[in-house]
């Protein structure tokens, strides 16, 4: 049956005329959207698909090569996103900023216009204390501002217009947030001494959201501009660290930093010797949890400089090492960014981040197991209640975000380590006694209390026997 001839590249290729009623389908659907009811039947082979105007306009991007299609394709750079309702639906707040915007995602908000006010009098002490005039720091960001619009994912169209106005927002942002990051690391146990301890811990927590984050490049030029010299990569990451109390004996040698939150990323699982990569464990189990590992002679320590190796288990000597964690009310917001940021970049580490904090909900499973983790230095209870209360938050952070892939290489490592060294059988008798002993407690309600008890019931019986004997050894053996 003859077809349509359809030029693509200069040569002709034959195709099957379009069904009759595949074709009215898509008209009616047109017709539609545009409003209009009836539908005119179109005679079969009658539309020219070479000729529409999406098919013209692909085939002249095949004809173009790379340059023309580059502007189809999404930005490498991009690593600052919008968080998809998938998350948002199930906890809003966790990814929305409560005190201060960067960037423009959220730039305008009624409720955060107060701190606006405050951006501008810190850049008149920034700029004070740099002794740089504000064109100079104008000049530096200008001949990259199309490198840092293509950081953010999802750019509304009104800042791509306005290149002068986003310029604007790079600077007052990037130095109002050097400016905070310079104050906290030289006051890190006063706050700031231009902020109230309630508005610095606000901030600080509004930095480490996925979506209110500046590219690093910001930071680098603008501390470039006011050191004079070149740029200081090294220099801008360990005044983040500082910043959050992190620490490290030996140069830091984490790469290419995207932004703050990127970099907090790093701290807990950064592994200079490792490459990322997706593991291929199977279906999920369920592990131990920390009280249970414990039993099983496995003993827990924290990993408190950052370029050691941060997440290993030593199955020589049973020693599993974590990284020290402070746990308070910005916690759950921090950590729900961070499984968002690990989900959506493609990039280095992937999904290390999330499998990390699947394997702390394993082993946070009730409070006793809390208490393990923290009588170990593992875990910092730092003003958020209970141990309950810390039980709950991480069995929210697998209910509002999706594991996706729970078993990365890395953590595959240590799940096999812990599993081989629980199951040998010494571990495994030691394991299953105390465990015994334990459901023996739970079902009398025993508490620790009763521990005493026993301890000085067997004493009492003890002194007891020793002075009846002594009583009547004399009786029945009288001396000579």
């Amino acid at each position: 049956m003859p077809g349509d001839s359809i030029t693509a590249g200069g040569v002709d290729h034959k195709v099957e005329p379009v069904q009759q009623g595949i074709t009215n389908w898509v008209l009616e659907i047109r017709n539609e959207l545009n409003g209009v009811d009836e539908v005119e039947p179109v005679q079969q082979g009658s539309t020219n698909w070479a000729k529409e105007e999406w098919v013209v306009e692909i085939d002249q991007l095949l004809r173009d090569g790379s340059t023309a299609r580059k502007r189809y394709r999404y930005s490498e750079k991009r690593s600052i996103y919008k968080v998809p309702d998938l998350l948002k639906n199930l906890n809003n707040k966790a990814y929305e900023p409560q005190m201060v915007s960067f960037g423009p995602y959220h730039y305008g908000k009624e409720h955060l216009m107060p701190m606006e006010k405050r951006k501008h009098t810190m850049l008149l002490d920034f700029l004070q204390e740099s002794g740089e005039p504000l064109e100079s720091y104008f000049n530096a960001l200008a001949p990259v501002v199309q490198e840092l619009k293509d950081f953010y994912d999802a750019l509304e169209p009104r800042w791509h217009g306005d290149t002068s106005g986003f310029l604007k927002l790079m600077v007052l942002d990037g130095c109002f947030m050097l400016h905070i990051l310079d104050s906290e690391s030289r006051h890190p146990f006063n706050g700031l001494y231009f902020l109230g301890n309630l508005e610095t811990a606000g901030i600080k927590r509004d930095m480490l959201l996925l979506e209110n984050q500046l590219p690093m490049l910001v930071l680098l030029k603008i501390d470039q501009v006011r050191n004079g010299g070149e740029p200081r990569e090294k220099f801008i990451q360990e005044l983040v660290l500082e910043s959050w109390g992190f620490w490290s004996r030996t140069p830091l040698r984490m790469g290419k930093c995207l932004h703050v939150l990127d970099l907090y990323r790093k701290t807990l699982i950064w592994d200079e010797q490792y490459v990322s990569d997706t593991g291929e464990f199977g279906q999920t189990f369920q592990f131990w949890s920390a009280i249970e590992l414990t039993e099983a002679g496995i003993r827990l320590k924290p990993s408190f400089e950052i370029m050691q190796e941060r997440i290993s288990f030593n199955a020589d000597d049973g020693v599993l090492t974590l990284p020290r964690l402070e746990v308070d009310h910005a916690t759950e917001s921090t950590f729900l960014n961070l499984i968002a940021f690990d989900g959506l970049h493609v990039g280095d580490l992937r999904g290390e981040l999330t499998s990390f904090i699947y394997f702390l909900r394993q082993l946070i499973k009730s409070p006793r197991d809390v208490n393990v983790l923290i009588s170990n230095r593992i875990l910092v209870n730092n003003g958020i209640g209970s141990d309950e209360a810390i039980v709950q938050l991480f069995d929210s952070l697998s209910k509002e975000a999706p594991i996706l892939n729970p078993y990365t290489s890395k953590m595959i490592i240590v799940y096999y380590r812990i599993w081989y060294y629980r199951n040998k059988p010494q571990n495994r008798l030691r394991a299953y006694a105390a465990y015994l002993a334990h459901a023996y407690h739970e079902s009398t309600n025993w508490s620790p209390l009763a521990y005493w008890s026993i301890l000085a019931a067997i004493l009492l019986f003890i002194l007891s026997f020793l002075q009846t004997w002594y009583t009547l050894y004399p009786y029945y053996h009288p001396h000579k």
